[in-house]
């Protein structure tokens, strides 16, 4: 039922209203304004769930063992709820009564114990410590080698989507999509179109009876369906866009900030950025708040700590705000000895306070955001040129050891727990979206190791504040702007909901105005 999705009151955006909407032409079936158009930037590339399971939970195809709702509460999905043993070591998750596959084969708990094995092989569940995955009766049995509160977390990663035997082939590889979730993957049309249907033995029955998935990677040509009304929903939109898309009448904009982050990482390896006191000063050189409203288009980004205050238990109120200071970020670098040049820009031991600045072409605004860093970081005497490319330009240039500074997007619930993103991030010598050379590191990794094996409510908040501190302390990453998840959404449709764990665009509960 839609009352078990527990939606938000402050997620909730469109209500009743109707459009005639315009029909979008596509290689697929021809449309009826009985199937809900969704435009995404997401290309079905793979069958593989460590791919594109994430478009799959997205789309309500397949669902995981555990499930978080737009409120951040975890919740059973396939399973019914969990319990710890009193050793903190061995996991029980019942399988929900009456849970069916799309081929109309029950759920048990050997399919699940199936997927999930695959599931913990891979990258993405690495870091939990297991012990293995068992059977017992109707329940699937996960021990951990040492205790590992956050595991229902981990769970929702989008590797651990849960399908039949009949998806797998001999080998075990995945040779068709078949899940539980309350749609069902009706047809695919190359990497950009996917038709979804129905599935009437899901236990949350969707309301709207069919779904097409259209993914266009170009955000203009997003931005020119949502202007055109081509589609009831749309994306992932440039802020560009928001104002021509709303005075056009077709779809209405909203957007809410979600935990994911525009943070500034340098190479604390470098000369000019090993001292924390210069990472101070680059973060008080920037104009947060201009970068919100003039780049961003959404005042509300700009970031005053690392994690935004939708991440209740994990942004920390005790922390004094980033802010703009160019006299105080003059006199830090004074003091740690970069004296400016002739040019104006800082030179100390013959090493010139300058850096290659890499950012992605995908993120459209992220280059002129780094345009505008590039300005503000003058001002103090920093030299920084701007290189943009694609995806795997930041990663090239850590593994090579040649990465100085770069700009990014970061999501910090991939796992609804702040500490799975955290671990990887700030506790390795060389992270892609995180900290490169960082010497306190060592100091992170025995507070995330302390925060995943508590169970205890209140040591775990302690834990937090001190992780927080720590890295609002040292700035290895420096943070921006906060992101602001945005859809275009038609009047005709109500129950729209955005999820800030971009988790589920929740279809199911969707319906016609």
């Amino acid at each position: 039922m839609i009352s078990e999705l527990s939606i938000s009151r402050r997620a909730l955006l469109a209500g009743a209203g109707a459009i005639s909407g315009l029909a979008w032409a596509g290689p697929l079936a021809a449309q009826t304004r009985t199937a809900l158009r969704i435009v995404g930037p997401w290309e079905f590339t793979s069958l593989e769930p460590t791919d594109t399971g994430y478009l799959l939970t997205r789309l309500g195809v397949a669902e995981t063992l555990v499930q978080v709702d737009p409120d951040g509460r975890l919740v059973g999905g396939v399973a019914s709820g969990w319990t710890v043993s009193e050793d903190k070591l061995m996991w029980r998750f019942p399988i929900r009564a009456g849970a069916l596959f799309h081929d109309g084969n029950p759920v048990t708990a050997e399919a699940v114990v199936n997927s999930l094995k695959r599931a913990f092989s891979g990258e993405s569940l690495s870091a939990v410590p297991l012990d293995g995955v068992s059977i017992d009766g109707d329940a699937v049995i996960i021990r951990t080698k040492t205790p590992f509160s956050p595991l229902p977390a981990f769970l929702v990663d989008y590797a651990a989507i849960l399908l039949a035997p009949a998806a797998y082939d001999a080998e075990g590889k995945v040779q068709k999509i078949v899940a539980t979730g309350p749609y069902r993957l009706a047809a695919i049309d190359g990497k950009t179109n996917l038709e979804l249907e129905r599935f009437q033995g899901a236990r949350v029955k969707a309301h709207i009876s069919k779904v097409r998935y259209t993914a266009v990677a170009n955000g203009d040509t997003r931005a020119n369906i949502a202007i055109a009304g081509d589609a009831d929903l749309v994306y992932t939109l440039a802020p560009t866009a928001l104002p021509r898309i709303n005075a056009a009448g077709q779809l209405r904009v909203e957007s809410l900030t979600i935990p994911r982050v525009r943070p500034l990482a340098v190479n604390c390896g470098l000369p000019q950025f090993n001292d924390k006191n210069v990472r101070r000063a680059l973060s008080l050189a920037i104009d947060r708040a201009g970068i919100a409203s003039a780049v961003l288009r959404h005042p509300g980004s700009a970031a005053t700590q690392l994690l935004p205050p939708i991440l209740t238990e994990w942004h920390n109120p005790a922390l004094p705000a980033l802010r703009q200071n160019i006299a105080e970020a003059q006199r830090l670098l004074d003091s740690a000895g970069w004296v400016p040049g002739a040019d104006g820009i800082r030179v100390k031991n013959g090493v010139r306070f300058a850096a290659k600045l890499l950012t992605l072409a995908n993120r459209p605004e992220l280059p002129p955001m780094a345009a505008a860093l590039q300005a503000q970081f003058k001002q103090i005497g920093l030299e920084i040129s701007i290189e943009v490319g694609p995806a795997a330009i930041i990663p090239t240039a850590i593994r090579e050891d040649r990465m100085e500074m770069t700009m990014f997007a970061r999501t910090y619930v991939n796992v609804p727990d702040v500490i799975a993103t955290i671990i990887p991030d700030y506790t390795r010598e060389k992270s892609t979206w995180g900290t490169v050379h960082w010497p306190e590191r060592t100091q992170m990794k025995r507070l995330t190791d302390a925060y995943i094996a508590s169970f205890d409510t209140t040591e775990k908040a302690r834990l937090r504040a001190e992780i927080t501190t720590l890295l609002h302390d040292e700035l290895p990453v420096i943070p921006v702007a906060w992101f602001e998840h945005t859809v275009a959404v038609s009047p005709r449709l109500r129950n729209v909901a955005i999820d800030p764990f971009e988790m589920r665009y929740l279809a199911e509960a969707m319906a016609w105005g």
